[in-house]
């Protein structure tokens, strides 16, 4: 399905600080970026942007899309200033089917427009995703386009509506009939496209389809742009995070990932990052000595920061691949590999005991089951968090953590023992827990 945006008004509330408001920046990428790449990842691979207010910048900055690997054509409106409808109906030569209509300044979650795009609309009717949560600190209420409806059905809509249950999140999937409400509209000398909606409202072809909570915001100004911000680095925090996650590296990685985001940094360079502070955190275990021993503490717990920066940034950025997960992962395996294999040595040299190495790969081995068990698990965790539980979650942040304590406090061979003993019994706590978790499934 092809989608149109809206990118022709001059946004004057954010102009005095950027112009042409689609190219507002955030975390590295400009808004109308976020857009394009949200649909993209919604499987939408074709778009049409209407350009009017600074056209020739928004269309050499954004291109023919292949940069971000779709297509990208553009339809100049010379009558911006009139309103966004007027921009929505000179696109009416250039979709003779059903579209995905996108405001260029509306973030937005992208399994929004995955849940719109699996409706079987009727003929010649328009939806529209609409957020029954009128009270979200997301919203500016005074602002927003307000929503009024029964049963799926929209009655009325517009800023100033008195009686209403929803907000017009801008998010719409359209028949071409659309343009004849349009040419009503705009014929009665109203230019907006909220107009053009109320008409085809009247007619009883605006539906409504409920967002169910997902993300998105309105950014009419520097206030909602901060408040887009906060929303999107709130969104990093992830309910499998661990406690030294949640308490601690969440709090550092953000911090580095959103002034990392303002530089051509990629998820994968972090990944490598956090990967060479392991070795040398394994190198630094490996040499001996108390002072080495610290710093090789020091640059294992800030590989675990790092190790989160590089799933923020891909978010942030909107850069996630399946191949950035898999090196993740891999690279993470060695690197626990190496720090234990470090701490294992460095123990040796001080007992020169057969029972050091086997204690190592207890811990060694224990450290992989933990990650080898952990997707099965997160997938249990996230369940029941949606029940409003928190089960405990043993992961690599902590085993990091108490590496870095046991480096502080000289105790390698005891931080050993700690590894070897608390991950193969949270392995073996996992396997009863998931265990029981298949019976009930497969009984009901």
């Amino acid at each position: 399905m092809e989608a149109l945006i809206i990118a022709a008004g001059k946004g004057s509330r954010l102009s005095p600080y950027y112009s042409p408001k689609p190219l507002t920046p955030i975390f590295g990428l400009c808004l109308i970026e976020h857009i394009i790449l949200r649909a993209k990842m919604a499987g939408v691979s074709r778009f049409k942007i209407v350009v009017g207010y600074k056209a020739k910048r928004i269309m050499k900055k954004i291109g023919t899309g292949d940069k971000y690997g779709v297509k990208i054509d553009y339809i100049f409106n010379p009558d911006w200033e009139k309103g966004n409808g007027v921009s929505v109906y000179v696109a009416k030569d250039y979709f003779k089917e059903n579209f995905i209509l996108l405001m260029s300044d509306h973030l937005f979650d992208e399994r929004i427009l995955k849940e719109l795009m699996k409706v079987d609309p009727d003929h010649n009717s328009c939806y529209l995703c609409v957020d029954k949560n009128v009270q979200g600190d997301h919203l500016n209420i005074r602002d927003a386009t307000k929503v009024s409806q029964k049963d799926g059905r929209i009655s009325e809509i517009g800023k100033d509506l008195a009686g209403f249950n929803g907000i017009d999140t801008g998010i719409f999937l359209c028949s071409p009939f659309i343009f004849k409400a349009l040419e009503k509209s705009i014929a009665q000398g109203e230019y907006s496209f909220s107009a053009g909606n109320n008409i085809l409202a009247k007619w009883g072809k605006l539906k409504a389809i409920n967002i169910n909570q997902h993300f998105w915001i309105d950014i009419d100004d520097r206030e909602d742009l901060q408040k887009a911000k906060k929303i999107l680095t709130r969104q990093l925090i992830k309910p499998t995070d661990g406690p030294i996650s949640r308490k601690l590296n969440r709090r550092l990685s953000v911090w580095i990932s959103t002034k990392l985001c303002q530089f051509n940094v990629s998820p994968n360079h972090l990944t490598l990052l956090s990967f060479l502070l392991a070795l040398g955190s394994g190198a630094f275990f490996l040499a001996g000595g108390y002072l080495r021993i610290v710093i090789g503490g020091f640059l294992a717990q800030f590989s675990s920061i790092i190790d989160g920066c590089d799933g923020e940034i891909a978010r942030l950025k909107l850069k996630q691949s399946k191949f950035g997960e898999f090196l993740d992962r891999t690279l993470d395996r060695y690197a626990d590999g190496f720090i234990v294999l470090g701490i294992t040595y460095a123990c040796f040299r001080l007992m020169s005991s057969p029972l050091v190495w086997i204690i190592g790969f207890l811990a060694l081995i224990g450290s992989f089951m933990n990650s080898y068990t952990a997707l099965q698990y997160d997938r249990f965790i996230t369940s029941k968090i949606k029940e409003n539980r928190r089960p405990v979650r043993f992961g690599r942040d902590i085993r990091l953590f108490i590496i870095f304590l046991g480096a502080l406090l000289n105790q390698l061979f005891f931080t050993l023992i700690i590894l070897s003993v608390i991950t193969n019994v949270e392995s073996i706590r996992r396997l009863f827990i998931l265990r029981n978790e298949y019976q009930i499934i497969q009984s009901s």
